[in-house]
């Protein structure tokens, strides 16, 4: 498979010798400017200033000679099929550019990156039983409703939150600790294969990179960036997992987890999170209900849970919202229901009357609301 477009010779260029600093100051560069040409366009000074570092910063951005590899590196590209996506494109994912610390570009291989909403599903690579099917459970239902799942493409949780995408025909991401080219790890080749059809590797890293210890840490942050809500299934005290929630916090993203065993160190990490004030995660529904109208708007139609087999849920993104805070074994009054919803009393009373005459909810006696049962 061959790429679709090959990037010019000054990104390649950047994405083998811009680590670091550099490469902080290259993103304000690409995102102020707006594309690369006009970045380039720039004198030094007013390069800097757009950036806002020193000249001596931006200077070395602004060399056009080519980088020492740039020939083979094109090659690599060109085998993969891979394609390079900078901060100013469109493709470049949009929460991830608002990030504290977005990468300039990334590296990509399979699917266009779209625009649905992206919820990240991470957790520990030696996953009990328990926690892959928490996982499974959890990312199958995300998908139904047209969530994008970001993860790591690691053993254990992360590749059982990539197979349940899949199987249900969703879209997912896995985020890679070494170049988009490199089979690491090694038994993951099936999945690999399956990603590229139904979703994207990615990296910020260039093809070739080898995997080593300190990339899964870094790559973390661009799990959580791109992500309107992190949840964390099974997390010891030390899991690469937990920095991704550190991420997703200092992002100003929503951290969620799936509550585990208190015998047992496997899940102490994910219930601390709990502990301190993470959103309690017991299947997809609970993370659907945290999206804002904006991602609300963009589901799948008919793909929010509702229980049993009864009408599709309204197109209304208030009724949807209230559809998701609605339980049908515990009634919750109007100011429960606003919030859980944020919605105003206008809008909820509005909702509420759409899910009435849909069949989906029912006012009961005291002014209390619930989920209507579906008929057997």
């Amino acid at each position: 498979m061959r790429s679709e477009r090959m990037p010019s010779d000054i990104v390649l260029s950047w994405s083998l010798r811009v680590r670091g600093t550099q490469a902080r100051v290259l993103s304000r560069l690409l995102v102020a400017a707006g594309s690369p040409e006009a970045a380039l366009a720039r004198p030094p000074g007013e390069a800097a200033a757009l950036s806002g570092s020193d000249p001596a910063e931006v200077a070395p951005l602004l060399d056009r000679s080519p980088a020492p590899g740039l020939d083979a590196q094109r090659r690599r590209l060109e085998k993969c099929g891979a394609r390079v996506v900078t901060i100013c494109d469109p493709e470049y994912p949009a929460l991830l550019r608002e990030a504290p610390d977005p990468p300039p570009f990334l590296f990509a291989r399979g699917r266009p990156l779209g625009d649905a909403p992206v919820v990240g599903l991470v957790g520990s690579r030696r996953a009990t039983r328990n926690g892959l099917e928490a996982a499974r459970l959890v990312a199958a239902g995300l998908a139904r409703a047209g969530v994008v799942v970001v993860s790591g493409f690691a053993h254990g949780i992360d590749a059982a939150a990539h197979a349940a995408t899949l199987d249900e025909g969703g879209e997912t991401w896995g985020v890679l600790g070494c170049g988009v080219d490199v089979s690491y790890p090694a038994a993951h080749e099936r999945l690999r294969a399956r990603i590229l059809e139904g979703g994207a590797l990615l990296s910020e890293l260039p093809p070739g990179t080898p995997p080593e210890p300190w990339h899964f840490p870094i790559r973390n942050r661009i799990i959580a960036g791109c992500a309107r809500i992190v949840v964390v299934v099974e997390a010891a005290l030390k899991s690469g997992s937990l920095i991704t929630a550190r991420c997703a916090a200092e992002a100003g993203r929503d951290v969620a987890a799936v509550p585990g065993p208190v015998i047992g160190e496997h899940a102490a990490g994910s219930n601390g999170l709990l502990k301190d004030g993470a959103i309690l995660v017991r299947d997809a529904a609970d993370v659907l209900r945290e999206l804002p109208d904006e991602d609300l708007r963009r589901l799948r139609p008919g793909g929010i849970p509702a229980e049993g087999a009864g009408p599709r849920p309204p197109d209304d993104p208030d009724a949807a919202r209230v559809l998701l805070a609605l339980d049908a074994a515990e009634p919750r009054d109007a100011d429960a229901l606003s919030a859980a919803t944020g919605l105003s009393a206008a809008r909820l009373s509005a909702a509420l009357v759409l899910l009435e005459l849909e069949g989906l909810a029912e006012a009961l006696p005291g002014a209390f609301f619930a989920r209507r049962r579906a008929r057997a």
